[in-house]
């Protein structure tokens, strides 16, 4: 066999990213997507050219960063985020953006935004912190007062928390040194939590009042159909003829508010969220009730199977703002508290628990990631049941 050459030898010796290049070496590295390239008589000198090189990159990114306002990063930061988060995701990090940029710190009304992004302190965001739980004003670029109202705490950690991954970004980009959010602890929840008043689970006496007092909504056949099938608003409201299989109901799509409006998409809230849920017949009767509505609403007898079984009074998707509307007025004229289309879907998951239901094959039907999660987020739900089985034992 021949032998290989030195120079063929020497070739395969060398480090990964260097090649021969015109009597000595090219060496090739990426900083920030970006490639850069060195040259040298050695190795050795490639490499000291390339700390150089990433030195002098390092620098001319921090110039370029040092004279940014924290509102034009953030607007950067989401806007490199674009085809990566959900467009519904998206909505809401643009609104939470919009309220960190806005809110004053100060009594001379000194915006969060117009802050120097690598003057940032710790004292800042905690500044920030204080004046999300106030009500505030600012004046927008047309001259006009604008009124913020007051964030729960629940609201405000959300912002933080949206805040400091953003400049965590900022730091890998070295912009700036360090993240002044590290040291700013999340705010103690002081209202109610969602689950407990709103988001409750409904009991017996409130189903049977709510629906009394309901039967002459446009929504009636939705709710019921929500109450027994446990599905998200958005997963309902997107559900289709085509999707229902015998006794089975395809969960694949929902609904989706964008910049726009409302859309159905296809997706689910979470990857779990793609599931297949047994259609009871209490969800069957309010279906078949559904469709006779709706031909009594179309304009032709033309049938879609891949049209919303669903809708709006005038045909549109149905959006959860009106339906939660809907709701209130007629736990007013039930004289219950109110609640919100997610209670049914805590109601549905109570009375399996109370029923015997598997907690595994309940995290599968709710499309949840996780048996904590259906757990930690619906376990409240079971405390009247609980307290009545004690109440029954004989000492």
């Amino acid at each position: 066999m021949a032998k290989k050459s030195d120079k063929s030898a020497d070739k395969k010796k060398l480090p990964m990213g260097f090649r021969e290049y015109k009597g000595g070496y090219q060496y090739r590295f990426v900083v920030e997507g970006k490639r850069y390239s060195v040259y040298g008589a050695t190795v050795k000198e490639c490499r000291a050219k390339e700390l150089q090189k990433r030195e002098e990159i390092s620098e001319k990114i921090y110039r370029k960063g040092k004279g940014l306002k924290v509102e034009e990063y953030l607007d950067r930061w989401i806007e490199s985020r674009e085809l990566i988060i959900k467009s519904a995701t998206m909505r809401t990090y643009k609104k939470l953006i919009r309220r960190i940029s806005n809110t004053p710190i100060d009594e001379a009304g000194t915006s969060f935004g117009s802050l120097k992004l690598v003057e940032l302190e710790a004292q800042n965001v905690r500044d920030l912190q204080k004046a999300f739980l106030q009500e505030q004003k600012y004046m927008d670029s047309e001259g006009k007062i604008v009124k913020m109202r007051k964030l729960t705490t629940r609201t405000a950690n959300d912002c933080l928390s949206l805040l400091k991954k953003a400049l965590e970004a900022a730091k890998n980009e070295r912009i700036i040194t360090w993240n002044p959010c590290d040291p700013v602890e999340r705010l103690k929840r002081t209202e109610d939590q969602a689950r407990d008043n709103i988001h409750r689970a409904l009991s017996a006496e409130e189903w049977e009042a709510f629906k009394k007092a309901a039967a002459e909504s446009h929504y009636y056949n939705f709710y019921v159909f929500l109450l027994h099938t446990g599905l998200r608003i958005g997963e309902a409201a997107a559900l289709a003829a085509g999707d229902i299989t015998g006794d089975v109901i395809s969960v694949h799509k929902t609904v989706t508010r964008t910049e726009d409006g409302y859309e159905i998409a296809e997706q689910t809230k979470t990857d779990a969220g793609r599931r297949t849920v047994p259609l009871r017949p209490e969800a069957r009767e309010a279906l078949e009730a559904q469709k006779v509505n709706n031909k009594m609403l179309a304009t032709d007898n033309v049938i879609d199977m891949n049209a919303p079984i669903f809708r709006m009074p005038k045909g549109g998707i149905i959006r959860p703002d009106r339906v939660n509307s809907d709701i209130k007025s007629y736990c007013e004229k039930a004289e219950i508290e109110r609640f919100t289309a997610h209670a049914f879907r805590a109601t549905f998951t109570s009375r399996c628990v109370a029923d015997g239901v598997p907690v595994k094959e309940l995290m599968e039907m709710l499309g949840h990631t996780d048996v904590e999660m259906t757990l930690g987020l619906y376990a409240h739900s079971n405390e009247e049941l609980k307290k009545s089985k004690l109440l029954a034992v004989n000492f």
